[in-house]
This record gives C-alpha cells, sequence and structure tokens, in this order.
C-alpha cells in the first residue's frame, strides 16, 4: 500500500491520526469482548433457568396436594365447605395435578439412582392417593388419616426430587461459572496488552516529538479544572445520595406495612365473619316471620337491637386496626403495656388459630416518649415470626413468652418462642433487607430490617436475636428463639 500521502500530513495531523486509530481499536476491541462476554454469561444464566423450571412444576405440585386436596378434604370434615365444593375443588386440584406432572415428565430426562428410585416411589404414591381422590369424588367417603400420610410422603419424595436438581443445577452453573470466569480473565488480560501496546507508542511519539509536551500541558491543566469542579460538587452528590437512600427506607417501610396490611386483613375477615353470620341469621328470621304472618314490632325491636350490637362490635373491630397504618409524624408519650396488649389483640385469632399461648409478664406499667404505630409494628412483626415459627413446629405447648422490664435507663422487651430457634447460619443475616427464609409469596424479607430501623434509628435502641434454653412457664427446656429490644429511657425524651 502507499502511505507517501501521510508525508504530506503536518505533526498534529499525524499525532491525531494516530491516536484516533489507536482508540478505535481499543474500543472496538472492548466492545466486542464485552459483547461477547454478557452475551455467553446470558446463554448461562438462561441455561439455569431452564433447568429450574421442573424445579417450580414440582413445588406446584406439592401445593396442589397440600392446599387444594389436604386442606379442601380437611375444611369439608371440618363443616367449612359442602360436598358439592369439596368434590369441584378435588377434581379440578386431580386435573391440575395431571398436568403438570405431565409437563415436568416431559422436561425431564432419563434419572438413575436414588433419584429413580425416589421417582417410582413418587409415582407408587400418586396412584394410591388419585385412587383416594377417586374414591372422595364417587362415594364421598375417604380415609383421612391415610390419606394425610400419603400426601406428607410424597410432599417429602417431591422435597427429595426438588433438593436433588437444584443441587444439580448449581453443580452446573458453577462449571459454566468458572468458564465464564476464564473468559473475563483473557478478556482482561487482552485488554490490558492492547493498553500497554498504546501507552508503548504514545511513549514512542513523545519521545520523537517533544513539541507534544505543550498539548498535554494544556490537557493537564483541563484536566485538573475539571477535578477541582468534581470536587466542589462532591459534597452536593454525596448529599442527594443520603436523600436517596432515605428515599428508599421509606419506601423498603410502606412494603413493610403492605404486607403487614395482609395479614391484618385476615384477621379483619376473621374477626368478621361470625357477626355477618350472625346478622344473616336475623334477616333470614324476620323474612320467616314475615312470610308465617307472625311479624310483631316487639320481635323486629328485638332482632334489630342484636343487628345493632353485632354491627357496633364489628365497627370497633376497624377502629382496632385502622390507625396501625397511619405513620407517627412526632413522637408522643406511650405506653408499652398498651402497646404490647394491642399487638397481641391484633394477632389473636392466629393464636387462637394455631393454638399458641402468649403471656405478658410486666411489674409496671411503663411510659416512654416515642412513636407508638412504630413501636406497634415492631412488636408485631416479631409476634408474627414467632406465629409463623410455631405454626410450623410440632412442640405442645406452643407458647410465646413476652418480659418487660426496667434496668437502669433501659426498657428491655424480650419476647420468647419455643419454636425451636433460629438456625445458626441465619442469625447473623435475619435483619438484613429481603433476607427471608420463607417462600417468595409467604415473606418479603423486609420486616425485620424495618424493625432494626426503627428501633435504632428513630428510637436510638437496640435490637437483637439469640437462641436460647427456656423452661417457658414449665418444667421442661425448650430450644427457643428471643428477640431482645433495649430502648433507652433518655433518648426517648430527646426531640428528633
Amino acid at each position: 500500500m502507499n502511505f507517501k500521502f501521510l508525508d504530506r500530513l503536518g505533526f498534529f495531523a499525524k499525532t491525531k491520526l494516530l491516536i484516533f486509530v489507536i482508540l478505535f481499536a481499543m474500543i472496538t476491541i472492548i466492545i466486542l469482548s464485552q459483547y461477547s462476554i454478557f452475551t455467553f454469561k446470558n446463554d448461562i444464566d438462561t441455561l439455569f433457568q431452564k433447568r429450574t423450571v421442573p424445579v417450580v412444576k414440582l413445588e406446584n405440585i406439592k401445593d396442589l396436594y397440600k392446599i387444594n386436596v389436604y386442606e379442601t378434604i380437611n375444611q369439608y370434615k371440618n363443616g367449612e365447605i359442602n360436598l358439592k365444593q369439596a368434590k369441584e375443588v378435588i377434581s379440578l386440584a386431580k386435573e391440575l395435578i395431571n398436568k403438570e406432572w405431565k409437563s415436568y415428565l416431559s422436561q425431564k430426562m432419563n434419572v438413575f439412582g436414588f433419584e429413580a428410585l425416589v421417582m417410582q416411589n413418587i409415582l407408587n404414591l400418586k396412584k394410591r392417593i388419585n385412587g383416594q381422590i377417586d374414591k372422595f369424588l364417587n362415594t364421598s367417603f375417604v380415609d383421612y388419616g391415610n390419606l394425610k400420610n400419603n400426601i406428607n410422603t410424597i410432599n417429602i419424595y417431591l422435597s427429595d426430587i426438588i433438593n436433588a436438581n437444584i443441587k444439580k443445577a448449581i453443580e452446573r452453573k458453577n462449571k459454566t461459572d468458572k468458564r465464564f470466569a476464564f473468559v473475563i480473565k483473557a478478556s482482561i488480560i487482552s485488554i490490558v496488552i492492547v493498553f500497554v501496546f498504546s501507552i508503548t507508542l504514545m511513549i514512542l511519539i513523545i519521545e520523537n516529538f517533544k513539541k507534544i509536551h505543550i498539548d498535554l500541558e494544556k490537557t493537564v491543566k483541563e484536566k485538573t479544572k475539571e477535578l477541582e469542579k468534581i470536587n466542589r460538587n462532591l459534597e452536593k452528590r454525596i448529599k442527594k445520595a443520603v436523600e436517596e437512600n432515605r428515599k428508599k427506607d421509606k419506601i423498603m417501610f410502606q412494603q413493610s406495612k403492605l404486607a403487614a396490611m395482609g395479614e391484618m386483613l385476615q384477621n379483619i375477615a376473621h374477626q368478621w365473619r361470625q357477626p355477618l353470620g350472625s346478622i344473616s341469621l336475623i334477616l333470614q328470621s324476620i323474612k320467616l316471620k314475615n312470610e308465617m304472618n307472625k311479624l310483631t314490632p316487639e320481635y323486629i325491636d328485638r332482632k334489630t337491637e342484636e343487628a345493632l350490637e353485632l354491627a357496633d362490635n364489628m365497627s370497633k373491630t376497624i377502629d382496632d386496626f385502622k390507625n396501625f397504618f397511619r405513620p407517627d409524624k412526632t413522637k408522643k408519650t406511650l405506653s408499652i403495656k398498651e402497646c404490647i396488649f394491642h399487638s397481641k389483640k391484633l394477632v389473636s385469632h392466629m393464636l387462637e388459630k394455631y393454638k399458641i399461648v402468649l403471656e405478658v409478664h410486666i411489674k409496671d406499667d411503663i411510659k416512654i416518649v416515642g412513636y407508638k404505630n412504630e413501636l406497634s409494628h415492631v412488636c408485631l412483626n416479631i409476634l408474627n415470626n414467632a406465629i409463623d415459627s410455631l405454626k410450623e413446629s410440632s412442640v405442645e405447648p406452643k407458647k410465646i413468652l413476652v418480659i418487660i422490664k426496667k434496668e437502669k435507663n433501659s426498657i428491655i422487651i424480650s419476647v420468647i418462642d419455643n419454636g425451636g430457634g433460629i438456625k445458626e447460619e441465619h442469625l447473623e443475616k435475619i435483619f438484613e433487607p429481603y433476607f427471608t427464609t420463607k417462600l417468595k409469596d409467604k415473606g418479603s424479607g423486609i420486616g425485620l430490617y424495618m424493625a432494626k430501623q426503627i428501633i435504632e434509628e428513630h428510637m436510638h435502641g437496640k435490637i437483637k436475636a439469640m437462641n436460647i434454653r427456656h423452661k417457658m412457664g414449665t418444667e421442661i427446656m425448650y430450644n427457643c428463639a428471643m428477640f431482645e429490644i433495649t430502648i433507652p429511657i433518655k433518648d426517648t425524651h430527646e426531640k428528633l
């Protein structure tokens, strides 16, 4: 090729051309390498997702067996639903289970060894359960205990298959991650080589053309001015970042409130169900009396008073909950005892449903200055965690102890449950945002994080979790989880 035209170019033109070629080559290499790397990474993630799809289907099958079959028959047995409703739900559940099985087996490759043996046991149990379901649909009779054992057993086997699939997927992903790491290293080395080559060329240019020193000096001065400008704006950027983090905390707090709202609505629905049924019966009795021409003014007055009394109780239920979601703006004097018993009332139907005894031990009604709703929110989150632990436990009796005591200038609130304690590997993480041991649809992982923020940032206290051994008012020592909240009395009286 003929490069004589370069001889006609001046120094600065040649320098600019050379720098342009070098920069273009570097940018091209970086873009191509990064594109290849992230395309490879995307393929890895896509493959991992495909490998975990069968796990989701098995989880759906577990839920269908436990909720749509077992719980439905249990509700029918307890008289909560009628036979027709039970058969409709179970018939639909059977179709969905068969559909999910077909979909899972069509995506699953051949299995061997332990997994094949577990799969055979699952298929055998599936036939037994299908036979029991068919018997219930045809005769309205089922051996509830046997069905319960079969469903629990098949769910255990399904969990084994799920764990095996997840383990395989993780092992394969680890292998592909190693390959990805190798590609990253190779890319970095390539970029470093190109960079070193470029620097070498620039040094040669500087050595051969001293005049470029003037341009470099000007460039350095311009960059220095830019850095000084950046330093002047750094404080503003930090302030802006702090404000954004505070906004995020507010959003997370709202998410925590919304999660609690779902539980509150369940409480309201539970407490409204019986009075609504009673009002319905009153209206039906009035209609029946009217149809039989036996309706008297005295009867109407009496039934109206009964209905109004039920409606008044329903209104009081709403009053117990409506202020919970309204955040406090200023500190006010509050009673620790009232706060604890208010939180207890909000979870009363959960305690009754799972036969959990909640005892509150407090000598004196201690009063502090703080945020009542926020402190109630913290207590409610901790009580809900204790209830979640106990309802999955087989321990008897199921108990929660709330102990409030005053030590020097602090108030200590201890919440203890005998649900078996917290796994050691989770103890250091339970207050981290979005960390949860529950399924995604059961918990968001921000409740305890927000509890820590409220106690430590707003009330200048401390909150910690630990495992202890405690008798819980009995003669037996239990493995227990304890949340301990320490609130300084002096700080609670200071203004924000």
